[in-house]
């Protein structure tokens, strides 16, 4: 786990900032955010960070694990039931080796409002590393 900033005023679902190459990279705890509860039998000194979005506009998952990495091909995605979206960002479903996986539309996570508060809290903190690069 890299180590986090946590500044006065964080949103909750904030989990802190991390600065990963002189970039102020916001972490949202995924489970807090989606009001889920985490895995009691994950360490959380042994949680994953998942680094999303392009160069100026990047924003970082915690999550309680990251089992594998795939790409999945169009053809076996599955519709997702109604009742297990949360704000509508579960958009399918896939079988691997026997367990079933939730796709998450990055875009759906998270409310235009909080698009909005995390961009306001990356541009401070990165504000913050460059006037102490300065």
């Amino acid at each position: 786990m890299p180590e986090l900033s946590r500044p006065p005023s964080l949103p909750s679902s904030v989990e802190g900032l991390m600065n990963l190459a002189g970039e102020a990279i916001v972490v949202i705890d995924l489970a807090r955010l989606l009001g889920v509860t985490p895995d009691s039998e994950v360490d959380p000194l042994y949680r994953h960070v998942i680094v999303l979005g392009q160069e100026d506009n990047l924003t970082a998952l915690l999550v309680d694990r990251v089992e594998d990495v795939r790409r999945i091909e169009d053809n076996a995605v599955t519709p997702a039931d109604e009742k297990t979206s949360v704000n509508d960002c579960v958009v399918g479903q896939v079988d691997i080796n026997g367990a079933t996986a939730h796709l998450l539309d990055v875009g759906r996570i998270f409310l235009a409002a909080e698009r909005t508060r995390f961009a306001d809290i990356r541009r401070s903190e990165q504000a913050r590393l460059d006037a102490l690069e300065a």
